[in-house]
């Protein structure tokens, strides 16, 4: 293993290993939904060749570097998203393109349990959402905008995006709306820092046109309100990845104004510089991103060419 040493000024420092290649999935995909349990990856649906919505489930042991297959999720979705509590993997919303061109978006909620390998129907949201981020915080699942419900004939170019957001609360088994996102857009992702939800990058039409953001906003649980971070990603970013560790938002690729980067970076909280890692070999898109322990998994998406899904999957150790 090759070990790089990158630091910035003050206390910023990160140490990581290089990207490693990972056994692949055995189905190519992007827009599916991802989710860590129990030190295993589970990767639902999503949108094979010729953007065919899936519902194969599959399952990732990093320690023996092998792929199985789980129960089929019910319904057949891409543009998911996935989050966990008490061990279970709720995966939410997501849509599928119809034989006439058409989308179908999706308030569905379905609870898949690894344990004994079963799906159970969850409450519906009250909203369809496609390609939405979320995140889980004090045990609610959040989930933040995405595709808007009324885009269903032109295609992501001609979608505004949705400022529509909700909270799952487990104790109630309910639903409920928050406070819209300022910005709508579909195709970015989120993370908790500093117990804020952030919601970063993504896209949507505006009068000006088509763009990818470079926007960082902040949700607080707490006070139900949205603000400006005033932090800006280094490169727009739309279908990127991110995560959170040790407080530390990272963010992986995603399509800038005319590329599909390889890019990666890291944000110091406190600092507030961004600090580019280790790129990848190629760019990457819509795929999924999860971390266990101290490695960040990298799977499927879409490859520099933004069209053919892949099965590809590296990891970055983070020491």
């Amino acid at each position: 293993m090759v070990v790089r040493n990158d630091k910035l000024e003050g206390d910023f420092r990160v140490k990581f290993s290089c990207w490693v290649k990972r056994s692949p999935m055995h189905a190519a995909r992007s827009h599916f939904a991802v989710a860590s349990c129990k030190e295993k990856i589970y990767v639902f649906g999503g949108g094979g060749a010729g953007f065919t919505s899936l519902c194969s489930t599959e399952i990732y042991c990093p320690e023996t570097d092998v792929w199985s297959k789980g129960k089929d999720m019910p319904t057949v979705r891409s543009g998911t998203v996935a989050a966990v509590l008490n061990n279970k993997i709720y995966v939410m919303g997501g849509g599928l393109k119809l034989p006439d061109g058409r989308f179908q978006f999706f308030r569905t909620v379905e609870i898949y349990d690894p344990e004994i390998d079963i799906w159970t129907s969850g409450p519906d949201m009250l909203m369809p959402h496609d390609y939405p981020a979320s995140v889980v915080y004090n045990d609610h699942i959040y989930v933040i905008g995405g595709h808007h419900p009324d885009a269903t004939n032109g295609g992501p170019m001609t979608d505004p995006g949705f400022s529509f957001c909700e909270v799952f609360s487990l104790e109630e088994a309910a639903w409920h709306e928050l406070a819209p996102m300022p910005e709508p857009r579909f195709a970015h992702s989120s993370a908790v820092i500093n117990n804020k939800i952030v919601v970063i990058g993504g896209a949507g039409l505006r009068e000006e046109g088509f763009r990818n953001f470079d926007l960082m906003e902040s949700y607080d649980p707490v006070s139900n309100k949205w603000s400006d971070t005033g932090i800006r990603l280094p490169w727009p970013a739309a279908g990127l990845g991110a995560l959170a560790h040790n407080n530390r938002l990272f963010i992986i690729g995603g399509k800038s104004d005319n590329k599909i980067e390889n890019r990666v970076a890291c944000l110091e909280p406190g600092i507030n510089t961004w600090k580019e890692l280790e790129p990848l070999k190629e760019g990457r898109i819509v795929m999924g991103v999860v971390s266990i322990g101290d490695t960040i998994y990298l799977l499927g998406g879409r490859g520099p060419d933004g069209k053919i899904p892949i099965a590809e999957v590296c990891s970055l150790t983070l020491l």
